[in-house]
């Protein structure tokens, strides 16, 4: 069964928001990854937390409607109203105009899962994920969350638009953080990486986390409402190798049009 981690992560360590807010969104998270009904001691034992801490949530969203509770079973379940929430939150409404249009171009070219991200903090933050025709589990799972811009393909290709002392200060604060140790990531490796970035015009690298899946990514020149982006496109790694420099092509090329579309807005 899917857990939730038991310890806090780096990740959740490096924000300090509301624990109940990130606890209840982590439950939904729960939901869709084992995609059916659980129960509460099921929910408690996947998270590791306090049993009155779960049915408090569970109650909540009971309550709010986003969870049915079944009295037989005695199990949980997201309802539709979840799904509803979001459900007019699409990429083409998150990303109007020529960065939509560039996204869906590209994922017809290359058959391949699409994704466009932005520094935000430490981190970089999807703003859209535009899934292959045949998509790909390995590739999308943890694409939804956000990963670090100092240890991620999408991460480097930013860095790499930015100068030698604004990285050098997201790296130390990625390591004060805990996102990245000096020995896993040394600065040096990383600044050699974005050197070889800003020379090739994009970067190739294997997922840190899940190495069956790869990606290409570049960043985009123009900055879009302000935020600077990237695009990436990503697949199975061996797919991903066999055509490389044709993705890469395609992506420096769609990019190059996305920038001058940009600019011509401004």
């Amino acid at each position: 069964m899917a857990e939730i981690s038991r310890k806090a992560s780096p990740r959740s360590r490096a924000r300090q928001g509301i624990p109940s807010v990130s606890r209840a969104f982590a439950l939904l998270e729960h939901f869709r990854a084992v995609r059916g009904p659980r129960s509460l001691t099921d929910l408690v034992t996947a998270t590791g937390w306090p049993t009155s801490s779960v049915n408090d949530l569970l109650k909540t969203l009971s309550l709010d409607g986003y969870v049915a509770f079944d009295t037989a079973s005695r199990t949980y379940f997201p309802t539709t109203r979840l799904a509803e929430l979001g459900s007019w939150v699409t990429s083409d409404v998150v990303l109007p105009g020529p960065p939509f249009r560039s996204l869906k171009r590209l994922r017809k070219v290359t058959g391949e899962t699409v994704l466009m991200g932005t520094p935000n903090e430490l981190e970089v933050l999807y703003l859209a994920v535009l899934e292959a025709a045949r998509p790909i589990q390995p590739v999308l799972s943890g694409r939804r969350t956000p990963r670090p811009l100092v240890q991620s393909g999408m991460g480097w290709a930013l860095l790499s638009a930015q100068d030698d002392a604004f990285v050098e200060r997201v790296y130390r604060r990625s390591v004060a953080k805990g996102l990245v140790t000096r020995a896993a990531l040394p600065h040096a490796t990383l600044a050699s990486r974005l050197d070889e970035v800003r020379q090739r015009g994009f970067v190739h690298v294997t997922d840190v986390r899940n190495p069956a899946a790869a990606i290409i990514a570049a960043p985009v020149p123009a900055t879009y409402q302000g935020m600077h982006i990237a695009i990436a496109v990503g697949g199975p790694t061996g797919r991903i190798g066999e055509r490389a420099k044709r993705i890469a092509s395609q992506l420096v090329k769609e990019i190059d049009a996305l920038s001058g579309a940009l600019e011509g807005d401004k």
